[in-house]
């Protein structure tokens, strides 16, 4: 049997100017990328030796309980009222006491 009775070889439709000019493109581009890299990143080429640094320990805080529980505690007397702030209790009842008119602007523009 033949070959192009089987199905095999190479089909007479591709020329082989295409397959080689599209192969030297490709080659043309790899090439300037590669080139382009040089001239990008040309204080990094030849480079061997990096100096390094020692970054810091982790901000771990040894009993973070104790944060979270001040941090809470903080946020509860916000809400609260403390530092002359209105008590969130006392807010919502206010705002809730307007009813519809509850998020009405305040005052006129300037």
């Amino acid at each position: 049997m033949v070959d192009d009775e089987l199905g095999r070889g190479e089909s007479p439709a591709v020329g082989t100017r295409a397959v080689l000019l599209t192969t030297a493109g490709i080659l043309a581009i790899l090439l300037a990328i590669a080139f382009g890299f040089e001239l990008v990143f040309r204080d990094r080429i030849g480079i061997t030796h990096v100096e390094q640094h020692h970054l810091p320990g982790p901000g771990v805080v040894p009993d973070e309980r104790a944060e979270r529980e001040a941090l809470e505690a903080r946020q509860r007397a916000a809400l609260g009222g403390a530092g002359g702030r209105m008590p969130i209790d006392a807010a919502m009842r206010a705002i809730a006491a307007k009813g519809e008119h509850a998020f009405d602007p305040v005052g006129t523009a300037p």
